[in-house]
């Protein structure tokens, strides 16, 4: 495929999946025909041993590249984190019209697929990269695709490391630094170490996306979200679960807060504890830790909405009624994540 006819149907796919109304059969469309035209520019096997092995960090693992592309087909994570981004762009556009908007784009995979469809809209002018990829595969990959496009204008660096350790040079200047390594309640993905590293040593006004992340201790109700899930003839109100008050939030304020006491060899986040009154707990069968994510402004992915926001489940609260709830506590290294030990009534 010509590069000319690369780009118009990139083109006609970003329109697709940007368009103002949502339709969830247009979109899985758009995002299959996306898959497959990277596919074929990467030139890379994905079915290869080699590219369904992770990468062992010493912040998490980084996900091989057969599982990094698969993300695209999370069809309301691709959707709203590419409707987060535009609007991104647009702000920066903004308030800097005469510069390029320019990206930090960590966890890339094989496809930068989050922001790749962006050259159909823009120009080198208004728009510049910098890409930051641990796995060489992908690093491959990407390589081939941007020549595919004939897009290495766009690009100002790709840096084949371990973002979470990365030292920006002082050459780089980003308007938006973009992380999306993560999975369900951020576990075992260096989501959180990335963050930290590479937002404290950028500028203040920096966007970052996802702008907020929190997790919660949360109550379901099995009937009423069966009800909310199945009926169709009417509005169903989302009742079926209640939130604690966040027990771990990532976003730029917890950051910078918090960046010089991030980097020292002993830091922890503090441990949460949260208690539900008993009434609570008796019209509710399971616990279990929620996500939340605020790409961009009004841009939310919520409960159920993506495999990133799919409830984590702690306890059956049918089969042990004495639970009242938990301490939980975000912990770093090889495997984060939430660690939780349940509370019991005596």
């Amino acid at each position: 495929m010509t590069s000319s006819k690369a780009k118009k149907k990139l083109s006609e796919i970003t329109k697709a999946i940007l368009r103002e109304e949502l339709d969830l059969y247009i979109l899985k469309n758009a995002v299959t025909e996306l898959k497959q035209l990277l596919e074929a520019l990467s030139g890379i096997n994905m079915e290869a041993q080699q590219n369904s092995e992770n990468i062992a960090l010493p912040t998490g693992k980084a996900i091989g590249p057969k599982w990094a592309g698969m993300c695209l087909e999370d069809l309301l994570r691709t959707y709203k984190f590419m409707k987060g981004i535009h609007a991104a762009i647009k702000t920066v556009h903004s308030k800097n019209p005469k510069r390029p908007a320019t990206i930090l784009y960590t966890g890339t995979g094989p496809y930068a697929t989050l922001i790749l469809p962006f050259l159909s809209l823009y120009k080198p002018s208004q728009l510049q990269l910098i890409l930051l990829e641990v796995n060489p595969v992908s690093i491959k990959s990407l390589m081939n695709i941007i020549k595919g496009f004939d897009a290495s204008k766009y690009v100002n660096e790709i840096y084949h490391c371990d973002a979470s350790n990365f030292s920006i040079p002082p050459k780089l200047d980003a308007d938006i630094l973009l992380v999306e390594c993560m999975q369900r309640a951020l576990l075992h993905e260096p989501q959180v170490a990335i963050t930290y590293n590479l937002l404290s040593q950028m500028k203040k006004e920096t966007i970052l996306i996802p702008q907020n992340i929190s997790l919660y201790l949360t109550l379901i109700n099995q009937k009423k979200k069966t009800k909310y899930q199945t009926e169709t003839e009417k509005a169903v109100p989302m009742d079926f679960y209640e939130n604690s008050e966040a027990i771990f939030t990532l976003n730029k304020n917890e950051v910078l807060k918090s960046s010089e006491e991030f980097k020292k060899e002993a830091f922890q986040f503090p441990e949460i504890e949260t208690t539900f009154y008993k009434e609570k707990l008796q019209n509710n069968d399971q616990i279990a830790i929620t996500t939340e994510i605020t790409i961009f402004e009004n841009i939310t992915l919520n409960i159920n909405e993506s495999g990133l926001t799919i409830p984590l489940l702690l306890a059956d609260l049918e089969q042990d009624p004495t639970i009242i709830g938990a301490k939980t506590q975000y912990t770093l290294g090889t495997d984060p994540g939430l660690t939780s030990k349940l509370m019991r009534s005596l």
